[in-house]
């Protein structure tokens, strides 16, 4: 082919248009003339508008029918259906050899052996959108050049991208900056441009953030990864960013007193290693730059930290964003165009300082795994049991994650018994904890309440077990056990009966909320038990968890479907036992007709979003909905209420959020609603905020120390503290993300379908939810020693155990259900699913609770 001499100081032709160089290429480079430049598809050159993922794609499949030098492999779609792309590049010798050395890619890494494999990865937020322009130019550089620096990349090392890791944010951003630029861009930073409308181009589909799901991989972006990257073993990850625009650019190593204690230390000598190259190419350029502050490497689940702990070495880079094209800022006018060409240029000091340093980077590797098991030898841990807790469809969801961080799980071959926990062929498993991943399993596995650091930027604590409420016990020797699985095992259900006198759905079952909010949408009556049953079923005697459900066929509507063939198509859906009564009188507790089994009322739920409500908290509650329990949620704007017409739904969910804002007669729309009969369900501090609701609450008095009569003049002054440690000092007691340790009241129909009196659930924030003075309303109470795992503050810990962390109160003809906690936490929580399942299908069953002897 022809070669091309352009140069990237002027202007230069790109086939009908006139563009202006390629951010960050550097000087005069050589280039074939017939791999198209991103001008010649865009229609525009990269930095100078925001394209489109639509766009993003058409080029880089344009890109790979021009270039032998690259693949694109479409691995999943986003929850918008758009394509997730995965690039690789490498000589044209080694493409054609590219499936066969990816398949001894596993064995390599563990031996030590090449080529070097480095993963580039762009714009996890999407309106951090210079990752992805970046991308377009990187991936062309790499098939147009004909510089010999590159010819040896594409030689000695494999090239991984994902160009664009977050396309529907990365939409909502590009929609947003281009329709308000105009002619000549703004730079104040009060233009609209650069102020998004609620919610951002930041998170994905459902507003998660998804540069904290590299480990519970709730979203398809996330599981569309983790294949393709543990079939890899990438050596060197990058991780590329925006931040504040007030700021320069930021490369790791970052604190070093916070980085994850499992991370071996020569992952940051050569994180070390790498930023000298970062930084040679920064100062040729002339551009200002900073590490070793600002951000840490702790929690696991983050693009440059995920690495760390599965034999890679995860760079961030963090460029000061111009939000849109052009923004004033503390450091000069910033543009887009030169935060397109700083993330060109350390992608490219990344590629040429991995080549450089291909020896140690192989080298590590080895090291990496090879100790990962020696450790487990030294710890004398054998491994962990893992058991179903009765309902295998959640021990399935969990094992596929464990799977999918190439982690290996065997099914139990014998019956043990631990500390009082059964394990059991068919409802337990064996993770042995001599693996290549055994850093990455004592992180998620093993609880930990001491810890080196007290700040952090992310949570300190994710258990992935307890996350799904499941039991889980390490073992000194690993009892029988069967070959390792390679997919998540099959949930088998009896097959529903086409008849019967009724129906019973256990509710100790995972999905098993989905089943019923089918079955209120269809219009059928559901009834729900208030006391364990013990019923004769289709499947012999069994015993039935409060909350189980009753279907009944003598109290449904005319004209309704027949319901044995409904419950058979979602007992198969949803994989949950329907069981058929063999009669209604039963002889082990109520019979089915019971007035103790009340009909479960239809649901018209509406969850508050907009300006002041967290798009996190929000978007947990959302994703819930849509895809767990595969049902419509009325997504109200904020401004709404107070017009909106809120008789129209039965409950309504308050997200974390600003409440302190609501206007007078928003709170008024609020109080009316409850006492008509509607159920608010408030999540995190809006559980603290609706107390100032005009409601008739019966607060226990929490104000002594505050109303001690002591003269404010007796009162001594605060020791005095550095001004320097305030920032430290905040975060230490802001909870930024503990597990903590919940009793629960099982009686209760909030905590129906729990077995175990103990429930762990996610926190965040330092609010403390006032008590109810009546004993009866608290359905969960922190445990006097509340931190399961995590970072809590002595302060925090004295101030919240024994506090409540979940109430049930009655005002009116409704009810208030708070809950301090986050019950959805990042869409992988999944044992604090069944608090909003029981909250929105039982919370108006909840009896009125007066205290004896009292009116």
């Amino acid at each position: 082919m022809p070669i091309a001499r352009i140069a990237f100081a002027g202007w230069l032709l790109a086939g009908a248009y006139a563009a202006l160089a390629l951010p960050g290429i550097p000087g005069d480079v050589a280039v074939d003339p017939e791999i198209p430049a991103p001008a010649t598809v865009l229609g525009f050159e990269p930095g100078e508008r925001h394209p489109r993922h639509d766009q993003i794609v058409r080029y880089l499949t344009a890109l790979a029918e021009a270039s032998d030098r690259l693949r694109v492999e479409e691995i999943g779609r986003t929850h918008g259906g758009r394509p997730l792309l995965m690039l690789i590049f490498a000589s044209p010798a080694r493409q054609a050899e590219l499936n066969d050395l990816r398949a001894r890619r596993v064995a390599a890494s563990r031996s030590g052996d090449g080529p070097p494999v480095v993963w580039l990865g762009y714009s996890v937020h999407g309106n951090e959108a210079s990752g992805a322009s970046a991308a377009l130019v990187v991936a062309w550089y790499l098939a147009a050049s004909r510089d010999e620096r590159v010819l040896r990349w594409l030689d000695e090392l494999v090239i991984v991208m994902e160009p664009a890791i977050n396309p529907d944010g990365i939409d909502r951003f590009a929609s947003w900056v281009n329709r308000h630029r105009g002619r000549h861009p703004s730079s104040d930073s009060e233009d609209r441009e650069h102020d998004e409308v609620w919610p951002n181009g930041r998170t994905n589909y459902y507003w998660f953030d998804l540069n904290r799901d590299w480990l519970p991989l709730t979203h398809p972006e996330s599981r569309a990864r983790m294949a393709p990257y543990h079939r890899w073993r990438p050596h060197v990850v990058t991780d590329h960013h925006e931040m504040g625009r007030n700021s320069t650019f930021f490369f790791q190593p970052g604190i070093p007193e916070r980085t994850n204690p499992l991370t071996p230390e020569r992952n940051q000598t050569l994180t070390r290693a790498l930023a000298e190259y970062h930084a040679e190419w920064l100062d040729r350029a002339g551009e200002p730059f900073y590490a070793g502050e600002s951000f840490d490497d702790f929690y696991i689940g983050k693009g440059s930290t995920y690495p760390d702990l599965t034999g890679g070495v995860g760079i961030l880079f963090e460029q000061a964003s111009s939000r849109g094209h052009v923004q004033d800022s503390d450091y000069g006018i910033r543009k887009f165009a030169e935060g397109v060409a700083n993330q060109v240029r350390v992608s490219l000091s990344t590629l040429e300082g991995a080549q450089a340093l291909s020896e140690e980077l192989l080298d590590y590797q080895r090291e990496f795994f090879e100790s990962a098991r020696e450790q487990a030898r030294r710890d004398r841990r054998a491994g962990w049991l893992l058991g179903d807790d009765g309902d295998p469809k959640r021990a399935a969801a969990l094992i596929d994650v464990l799977l999918r961080h190439d982690i290996r799980v065997h099914p139990l071959d014998q019956h043990v018994e631990i500390n009082g926990q059964r394990f059991g062929p068919g409802s337990g498993w064996v993770i042995p904890a001599e693996q290549d991943h055994y850093r990455l399993l004592r992180s998620v596995f093993e609880p930990v309440t001491e810890l080196p650091v007290d700040t952090f930027y992310d949570v300190s604590a994710w258990p992935l077990a307890a996350a799904w409420n499941l039991p889980l016990t390490t073992v000194r020797r690993l009892p029988d056990h069967g070959e390792a699985l390679i997919e998540a095992p099959r949930i088998e259900v009896p097959v529903t009966a086409e008849a019967a006198p009724a129906w019973l759905i256990p509710w100790n079952q995972y999905r098993a909320d989905a089943v019923l909010a089918a079955l209120l949408d269809d219009g059928y009556r559901v009834q729900a038990i208030s006391e364990p049953l013990d019923a004769e079923t289709s499947a012999g005697r069994r015993q039935l968890v409060r909350g189980s459900l009753i279907v009944h066929p003598g109290i449904q509507d005319q004209g309704l479907p027949a319901l044995g063939p409904r419950l058979a198509e979602l007992s198969a859906r949803h994989d949950v036992a329907i069981l058929a009564a063999a009669g209604g009188r039963q002889t082990h507790g109520i019979d089915l007709g019971s007035p103790s089994a009340p009909v479960v009322p239809p649901v018209r739920p509406a969850l508050l979003v907009g300006d002041g409500i967290s798009g996190y908290s929000a978007g947990y509650v959302w994703h819930w909905f849509d895809v767990r329990l595969e049902q419509p949620v009325t997504l109200l704007d904020l401004d709404r209420v107070g017009g909106a017409d809120l008789s129209r739904y039965t409950h309504l969910i308050l997200p974390e959020g600003r409440y302190e804002s609501l206007r007078e007669g928003q709170r008024a729309a609020l109080a009316d609603f409850v006492r008509a009969g509607g159920v608010i369900v408030a999540l995190r501090n809006a559980a603290d905020a609706v107390v100032g609701l005009e409601l008739d609450w019966s607060l226990a008095d929490s104000s002594e120390a505050a109303d001690s009569g002591e003269n404010a003049e007796s009162v001594e002054a605060p020791e005095r503290r550095p001004y320097a440690d305030h920032s430290d000092d905040r975060a230490r007691e802001l909870i930024g993300g503990s597990a903590l340790s919940v009793r629960l009241d099982i009686t209760h129909p909030l905590a129906w379908g729990y077995e175990r009196e103990m429930l762990v659930l996610f926190r965040r924030g330092r609010h403390v939810l006032e008590a109810i003075d009546n004993a009866y309303t608290q359905v969960g109470i922190y445990a006097d020693e509340p931190l399961y795992s995590g970072y809590l503050s002595d302060d925090n810990r004295a101030r919240l155990a024994g506090t409540p962390a979940i109430t049930a109160s009655r005002h009116g003809a409704g009810a208030v259900i708070r809950i301090a906690d986050d019950p959805l936490f990042r869409g992988y929580w999944r044992g604090g699913e069944k608090l909003l399942a029981n909250a929105l299908f039982f919370g108006r069953l909840i009896s009125p609770t007066a205290m004896p002897g009292t009116d």
